[in-house]
Protein backbone atom coordinates (compact mmCIF):
# COMPACT_ATOMS: atom_id res chain seq x y z
CA UNK A 1 0.00 0.00 0.00
CA UNK A 2 2.79 1.88 0.94
CA UNK A 3 3.56 2.30 -3.36
CA UNK A 4 0.36 3.02 -3.82
CA UNK A 5 0.14 6.07 -1.66
CA UNK A 6 3.15 6.99 -3.40
CA UNK A 7 2.09 7.03 -6.89
CA UNK A 8 -1.19 8.96 -5.77
CA UNK A 9 0.43 11.30 -3.48
CA UNK A 10 3.31 12.44 -5.62
CA UNK A 11 0.44 12.21 -8.69
CA UNK A 12 1.95 9.73 -10.68
CA UNK A 13 5.58 10.97 -9.56
CA UNK A 14 4.67 14.56 -10.91
CA UNK A 15 5.43 15.57 -7.61
CA UNK A 16 9.50 14.48 -8.16
CA UNK A 17 9.67 17.66 -10.41
CA UNK A 18 12.86 19.25 -9.89
CA UNK A 19 11.27 22.89 -9.59
CA UNK A 20 8.33 23.99 -8.50
CA UNK A 21 6.39 20.83 -8.11
CA UNK A 22 3.25 22.33 -7.23
CA UNK A 23 2.98 24.30 -10.12
CA UNK A 24 4.10 21.39 -11.99
CA UNK A 25 1.12 19.23 -10.49
CA UNK A 26 -1.40 21.88 -10.97
CA UNK A 27 -0.74 21.95 -15.01
CA UNK A 28 -1.98 18.04 -15.63
CA UNK A 29 -4.92 19.26 -12.98
CA UNK A 30 -6.42 21.54 -15.71
CA UNK A 31 -6.53 19.15 -17.82
CA UNK A 32 -8.03 16.24 -15.57
CA UNK A 33 -10.75 19.33 -15.19
CA UNK A 34 -11.40 19.90 -18.36
CA UNK A 35 -11.80 16.49 -19.11
CA UNK A 36 -13.91 16.03 -15.92
CA UNK A 37 -16.04 18.97 -16.99
CA UNK A 38 -17.55 16.93 -20.27
CA UNK A 39 -18.45 13.92 -17.87
CA UNK A 40 -20.71 16.51 -15.98
CA UNK A 41 -21.17 17.83 -12.94
CA UNK A 42 -21.88 14.50 -10.88
CA UNK A 43 -18.60 13.27 -12.64
CA UNK A 44 -16.88 16.44 -11.86
CA UNK A 45 -17.74 16.71 -7.73
CA UNK A 46 -17.25 12.76 -7.30
CA UNK A 47 -13.86 13.01 -8.58
CA UNK A 48 -12.75 15.82 -6.66
CA UNK A 49 -14.10 14.12 -3.43
CA UNK A 50 -12.87 10.86 -3.88
CA UNK A 51 -9.42 12.59 -4.88
CA UNK A 52 -9.86 14.82 -1.77
CA UNK A 53 -10.40 11.74 0.68
CA UNK A 54 -8.21 9.56 -1.55
CA UNK A 55 -5.65 12.56 -1.35
CA UNK A 56 -5.93 12.98 2.60
CA UNK A 57 -5.32 9.03 2.99
CA UNK A 58 -2.24 8.84 0.44
CA UNK A 59 -0.24 12.08 1.75
CA UNK A 60 -0.87 11.36 5.53
CA UNK A 61 0.95 7.81 4.38
CA UNK A 62 3.97 9.09 2.39
CA UNK A 63 4.60 11.96 5.30
CA UNK A 64 4.95 8.93 7.77
CA UNK A 65 7.06 7.20 5.51
CA UNK A 66 9.34 9.76 4.29
CA UNK A 67 9.51 11.40 7.54
CA UNK A 68 8.66 15.00 6.65
CA UNK A 69 5.94 17.14 7.23
CA UNK A 70 4.11 18.27 3.86
CA UNK A 71 7.02 17.29 1.75
CA UNK A 72 7.48 18.75 -1.66
CA UNK A 73 6.67 15.38 -3.94
CA UNK A 74 3.20 15.86 -2.25
CA UNK A 75 1.18 17.23 -4.98
CA UNK A 76 -2.00 15.62 -4.74
CA UNK A 77 -3.09 18.38 -2.89
CA UNK A 78 -2.50 21.02 -5.78
CA UNK A 79 -4.69 18.76 -7.78
CA UNK A 80 -7.82 18.27 -5.83
CA UNK A 81 -7.41 22.05 -5.03
CA UNK A 82 -6.97 23.23 -8.41
CA UNK A 83 -10.42 21.18 -9.36
CA UNK A 84 -12.45 22.99 -6.45
CA UNK A 85 -11.24 26.49 -7.60
CA UNK A 86 -12.78 25.68 -11.22
CA UNK A 87 -15.70 23.95 -9.72
CA UNK A 88 -19.35 24.54 -11.22
CA UNK A 89 -17.51 27.54 -13.41
CA UNK A 90 -18.08 27.78 -16.72
CA UNK A 91 -14.97 26.26 -18.34
CA UNK A 92 -13.69 28.83 -20.76
CA UNK A 93 -9.69 29.48 -20.89
CA UNK A 94 -9.78 32.84 -19.36
CA UNK A 95 -11.42 31.10 -16.30
CA UNK A 96 -9.04 28.40 -16.79
CA UNK A 97 -5.87 30.93 -16.81
CA UNK A 98 -7.17 33.02 -14.18
CA UNK A 99 -7.77 30.20 -11.86
CA UNK A 100 -4.90 28.88 -12.24
CA UNK A 101 -3.00 31.75 -11.31
CA UNK A 102 -5.20 33.12 -8.48
CA UNK A 103 -4.88 29.50 -7.08
CA UNK A 104 -0.64 29.02 -6.99
CA UNK A 105 -0.61 32.32 -5.81
CA UNK A 106 -3.12 31.38 -2.89
CA UNK A 107 -1.59 28.19 -2.46
CA UNK A 108 2.02 30.03 -1.88
CA UNK A 109 1.01 33.05 -0.25
CA UNK A 110 -1.30 31.27 2.30
CA UNK A 111 -3.97 34.23 3.66
CA UNK A 112 -5.73 33.52 6.76
CA UNK A 113 -6.32 30.70 7.60
CA UNK A 114 -5.09 28.70 4.77
CA UNK A 115 -1.63 29.19 7.13
CA UNK A 116 -2.99 27.85 10.57
CA UNK A 117 -5.20 24.56 8.05
CA UNK A 118 -1.13 23.61 6.85
CA UNK A 119 -0.64 23.43 10.49
CA UNK A 120 -3.15 20.25 10.89
CA UNK A 121 -1.07 17.21 11.54
CA UNK A 122 -0.81 14.62 8.69
CA UNK A 123 -2.99 14.41 5.11
CA UNK A 124 -5.38 16.46 6.25
CA UNK A 125 -3.44 19.71 6.97
CA UNK A 126 -1.57 19.14 3.86
CA UNK A 127 -4.92 18.62 1.55
CA UNK A 128 -6.89 20.28 3.72
CA UNK A 129 -5.01 23.76 3.59
CA UNK A 130 -5.59 23.71 -0.68
CA UNK A 131 -8.74 22.54 -0.77
CA UNK A 132 -9.20 26.09 1.05
CA UNK A 133 -7.24 27.83 -1.45
CA UNK A 134 -9.28 26.56 -4.64
CA UNK A 135 -12.18 27.65 -2.68
CA UNK A 136 -10.64 31.49 -2.43
CA UNK A 137 -10.24 31.05 -5.79
CA UNK A 138 -13.88 29.80 -6.57
CA UNK A 139 -14.87 32.88 -5.06
CA UNK A 140 -12.73 35.03 -6.49
CA UNK A 141 -13.41 34.10 -10.42
CA UNK A 142 -16.90 34.45 -9.00
CA UNK A 143 -16.92 37.77 -7.88
CA UNK A 144 -14.87 38.92 -10.97
CA UNK A 145 -17.86 36.93 -13.07
CA UNK A 146 -20.75 39.19 -10.84
CA UNK A 147 -18.47 42.63 -11.67
CA UNK A 148 -18.55 42.03 -15.06
CA UNK A 149 -14.97 40.96 -16.11
CA UNK A 150 -15.05 39.01 -19.09
CA UNK A 151 -13.86 35.89 -18.88
CA UNK A 152 -16.76 33.69 -20.29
Amino acid sequence: MKHVARVIATFFFVGYAPVAPGTVATIPAVGLALGLSRLGTAAFLSTTLVLSVVGIWAAGVYERESGLSDPRAIVIDEVAGYLVAVALLPMTWPIVVVSFFAFRAFDIFKPPPIRRIERIEGGAGVVIDDLVAGLYTNLLVRSLLLAGVPLL
